[in-house]
């Protein structure tokens, strides 16, 4: 079977914009977000009932920068593609604050609205992290982080992946028992996102991967960010 043209700049898009509606429909749900979007969700959580000025998406893209200037100091360098790396973040942050105005005006009033968005969630965020393995640009900050620190010190990806997601958690927990004692930004759904996440993704990628044939529109552009 011929395979069509799936430009990796579209797929980049479809990255960010897939994840943000993935956290926004994760929210709607409220089952919980996913280990990494908590610690902000959270925090957001707390804030917004003293201010509405600073929104989830710029709490995302300011927490993410920390995350790209630990990167720098655990890594010992900097590298003008961890700018990109900023630039992507604030992408995101935009796009997520997108997704929960178009998201907003949804009812989510009985459990089986409520399962079924916590269900879009998942796969929307499962395929937006397919597209974002077949980009070229710089990645957000989270997925910098692991790029960087696992080829730094040699380690498997997959295990500092998971030690990442891992102390996302205990941070999300801690700020729940601080600011709420109890739990308002993780669930049921932040467990069974973690263990569907996986299998999720590599089946889309499967997918995307039988009938598409990714190329760059901008092959020098793609040589600037892989050097």
């Amino acid at each position: 079977m011929k395979k069509s043209v799936f430009y990796k700049e579209i797929a980049y898009v479809f990255a960010i914009l897939f994840i943000a509606l993935g956290v926004a429909l994760a929210a709607k749900a409220g089952f919980g977000v996913s280990m990494i979007a908590a610690p902000t969700y959270t925090f957001h959580l707390w804030l917004s009932q003293y201010t509405d000025i600073i929104t989830l998406g710029t709490l995302d893209y300011i927490f993410q920068g920390m995350v790209i200037t630990a990167t720098v100091i655990i890594v010992r360098k900097f590298k003008i593609s961890y700018l990109f790396s900023f630039a992507t973040s604030v992408f995101s942050g935009f796009a997520i604050d997108f997704c929960f105005w178009v998201v907003a005006p949804l009812s989510a009033e009985t459990i089986v609205i409520r399962i079924i968005f916590f269900c879009a969630s998942v796969i929307s965020c499962a395929f937006g992290v397919s597209c974002i393995f077949h980009a070229y640009v710089s990645p957000a900050g989270h997925e910098l982080f692991v790029k960087e620190v696992s080829s730094h010190f040699g380690k498997d990806i997959h295990k500092i992946k998971t030690g990442y997601d891992v102390s996302f958690l205990v941070l999300s927990v801690a700020l729940n028992l601080l600011l709420f004692r109890g739990f308002v930004g993780i669930g049921i759904g932040t467990l069974i996102t973690a263990l569907a996440n996986g299998p999720l993704i590599a089946v889309f990628a499967r997918f995307l991967e039988k009938r598409f044939e990714f190329k760059a529109a901008f092959p020098k552009l793609e040589e600037y960010f892989e050097k």
